[in-house]
């Protein structure tokens, strides 16, 4: 078992690697990708109990998977909005 702090510090490189990921997505023009990392972002923070920073960035990969016609990537997304506390 890790400590809370080794943990907290887990998901801070964990957010910080994310950034990274997408910065470079769109200074590249990713938005497929951009998608996902958005997804993995909103999914970070719902375990952090950060549910508004959640709903944000699911919401953006949503909007990304339905412009790009991705039926699967769209049910997750939605299923994890849903599953948000309101």
């Amino acid at each position: 078992m890790g400590t809370v702090a080794q943990e907290l510090r887990e998901f801070e490189e964990a957010r910080h690697n994310y950034q990274q990921a997408l910065a470079i997505n769109i200074e590249f023009g990713d938005r497929y990708s951009q998608a996902l990392t958005y997804h993995c972002l909103g999914t970070l923070a719902e375990v952090e109990d950060n549910y508004a920073e959640a709903r944000v960035h699911l919401q953006t990969a949503l909007e990304i998977y339905v412009e790009y016609k991705d039926e699967y990537w769209v049910a997750i997304a939605r299923e994890a909005l849903e599953r948000l506390p309101k």
